[in-house]
């Protein structure tokens, strides 16, 4: 997400890629983030657990998007930040409603 915008070769699959691109990447990055380490019951995270999910979940999309403005080619858009932060609520999301892989084995 920091690389010169004159550097990624002209793919245009489908309307919204980028902004698909970006969700995905956010859901991913959140979904694992809150699962290290952290038991899947919601009610067994303190504020501790929650800061540090802010911080490794939330903030990189934030800064990555922000540290655009200062990379040749690229420019802020203030709908991949919201995309990128849609992708993390909805990871974080998906971690606590989808079952474990532990309870589909039993």
């Amino acid at each position: 997400m920091l690389t010169p915008g004159d550097r990624f070769p002209e793919v245009n699959a489908f309307d919204f890629q980028d902004k698909f691109i970006h969700l995905l990447c956010f859901f991913l990055l959140a979904y694992l983030w809150a699962g290290v380490g952290k038991k899947r019951n919601l009610n067994d995270w303190n504020l501790k657990n929650w800061i540090i999910f802010l911080f490794l979940g939330f903030l990189p999309g934030v800064f990555l998007e922000t540290g655009q403005l200062v990379i040749p080619n690229r420019s802020f858009d203030e709908y991949d930040l919201i995309i990128n932060l849609l992708g993390g609520f909805l990871g974080i999301l998906a971690y606590f409603k989808t079952p474990s892989i532990l309870s589909l084995l039993h």
